[in-house]
């Protein structure tokens, strides 16, 4: 970087884009947001698609289900794979596979098909992409880590990775709005298939040292005894699963509320953007403000406030107010999320980080088995809002439980990693 832009306080240790002086964190951020921009284009063309062949709240969650599925499997062999092998080669190898799905889509929704396009082929290339997808997250998540020298610096680094990704779900939707008007499905298909010749090359020209071996590293049964072990790790991830379960597939629906007026497709692109403009602020804001946030917005408080702010969706009915809840919900699950990782992946031992990260990626990523499988034919049996209300109050009412329930063991595993940490120091 530039002497004056590594001098500016923004990019100085604690300063908002810290971690973006680190060259491989800076070629990693620019690939990951043109590829993911792609990713979120295909997600929005894939659920309007699915909605204009069947208008069926069913069969949208059904194609979600079958895109997440295999994290319940396959995610708990990438993280292993992420503990065992240099993670550079295996994002490569995951990111050159998705191009591959992308691109066999574009063909399947084009007209040079061979044969009619039909909601099941959808769901069929959304669970192969889904499988590639739950064996790349745990080891690019973990990867992270490792382009940070610093430790310090980690928290930034997590913080500003979410920040691209939302960043690119602003940009993704935005995108495929205009195009789906203009080209349709399969253009964005195509267009998402090409942005992963960037983060390809990204990971190519980083320079890292060599890889070596990790030892110790005999099963995901190690990340459960860990996790066992930490109460309060084991709440936070209760609340993810809790949470993504209920209330984050919520965009599952979001082509069944713009559905129902006149300009579906253009209300459907708003929701998706207001959701990402609003995640993005509230990236922004986690990378400035990281530790102000963190000491004054605990993980249970977020996850409430993520329940109470999917309930207004499905209370709302204007199009502008809709779009108002949309974005203040993507801010607050957007804290939460970062924050509750930001957590995990501070605590986390680095023979461990492939393992556990898995586990999280499968609570957080794998909620879309059960939870797109669920609120999809809820909404089609008891109404789109209906199904909204209800997963927001029994989301609510599990989370201030777990709260509860887990209270004192949390307060003993946190004063027992304090009083560790004391005795490092002293040392």
């Amino acid at each position: 970087m530039g002497k004056g832009i590594g001098q500016s306080r923004l990019f100085r240790p604690q300063g908002t884009f810290h971690a973006l002086t680190y060259r491989n964190f800076r070629l990693f951020f620019m690939g990951q947001l043109v590829s993911v921009a792609g990713s979120w284009m295909q997600i929005v063309a894939q659920s309007w698609l699915v909605w204009q062949i069947t208008h069926s709240s069913a069969w949208l969650g059904i194609v979600t289900g079958a895109g997440a599925l295999p994290f319940l499997v396959f995610s708990f062999i990438g993280g292993r794979l992420a503990d065992s092998y240099p993670r550079r080669s295996i994002l490569v190898v995951t990111q050159s596979l998705l191009m591959v799905m992308a691109f066999l889509m574009a063909l399947v929704a084009s007209k040079y098909s061979p044969i009619p396009l039909q909601a099941w082929m959808i769901a069929v290339l959304a669970g192969l992409t889904g499988a590639v997808t739950s064996v790349n997250m745990p080891a690019q998540q973990a990867f992270v880590t490792e382009m940070v020298e610093n430790r310090e610096a980690i928290g930034n680094a997590i913080a500003l990775n979410s920040l691209r990704f939302n960043l690119a779900r602003a940009m993704g939707p935005a995108l495929a709005g205009v195009v789906l008007v203009h080209g349709g499905a399969a253009v964005c298909f195509l267009v998402n298939g090409i942005s992963f010749v960037a983060v390809i090359i990204s990971l190519l020209m980083m320079k890292l040292p060599a890889y070596k071996t990790r030892t110790g590293t005999r099963g995901v049964i190690d990340g459960f005894r860990y996790i066992k072990s930490t109460a309060w790790i084991a709440q936070i991830l209760a609340l993810v699963f809790v949470s993504s379960l209920l209330i984050w597939q919520v965009t599952t629906l979001f082509p069944a509320l713009a559905g129902k007026g006149i300009n579906g497709a253009k209300v459907y692109s708003y929701l998706m953007v207001s959701n990402g403009v609003g995640s993005v602020l509230a990236g922004f804001a986690l990378a400035a403000w990281e530790v102000p946030i963190r000491k004054r917005l605990s993980v249970p408080l977020s996850a409430a406030l993520s329940a109470i702010m999917v309930m207004v969706i499905g209370v709302v009915h204007s199009v502008p107010l809709l779009v108002a809840s949309v974005f203040c919900s993507g801010v607050i699950m957007t804290l939460f999320g970062i924050g509750a990782q930001t957590r995990v992946q501070r605590a986390v031992p680095d023979e461990l980080r492939g393992r556990v990260m898995a586990i999280y990626t499968l609570l957080a990523n794998g909620r879309y088995s059960l939870g797109g499988l669920e609120i999809g034919p809820l909404a089609q049996l008891i109404g789109v809002d209906e199904a909204i209300i209800f997963n927001s109050v029994l989301s609510l009412i599990i989370v201030v439980l777990v709260a509860l329930v887990s209270g004192d063991s949390v307060a003993r595993s946190l004063r027992r990693d304090q009083e560790r940490a004391l005795a490092v120091t002293e040392e």
